[in-house]
């Protein structure tokens, strides 16, 4: 059975207020460059609204919810998909610009870690 252009608009139409409802935008406010919070969760970071959105994400917030950003009470940006922008991270290209990308783990150095001990004495070069 084939559906009438009118049917299929209104059963699509149906279908998007149905998510409508179900999903209620979660409102961010953004301080300063590196500083936003929404919920009661707080981040600061070179792309805070990106490390907000990983926060929102592990504290269970339903990952197809927007997020409304806002900065000294105007609407600065809105993010369709808590759960898409989680995934996303701001990187650099090789010409030095910012751009959008697939966050990656993070990279573990070449260097063992250091670990400082208290009782080393420097001027025995031995533990006493």
């Amino acid at each position: 059975m084939q559906l009438q252009p009118i049917q299929y608009a209104e059963r699509l139409r149906k279908r998007q207020d149905s998510r409508s409802q179900r999903q209620s935008v979660i409102s961010a406010q953004l301080t300063g460059s590196h500083r936003c919070e929404a919920l009661g969760i707080v981040v600061t970071g070179h792309a805070p609204v990106l490390t907000l959105c990983r926060e929102l994400l592990a504290a269970g917030i339903d990952p197809d919810s927007p997020l409304d950003v806002f900065r000294c009470g105007l609407l600065a940006l809105r993010v369709r998909s808590v759960g898409a922008a989680a995934r996303l991270a701001v990187e650099d290209n090789e010409n030095g610009r910012p751009q959008f990308r697939l966050a990656r783990p993070p990279r573990r150095g070449a260097a063992p870690s250091v670990c400082f001990r208290w009782d080393f004495d420097p001027a025995q070069g031995r533990r006493p």
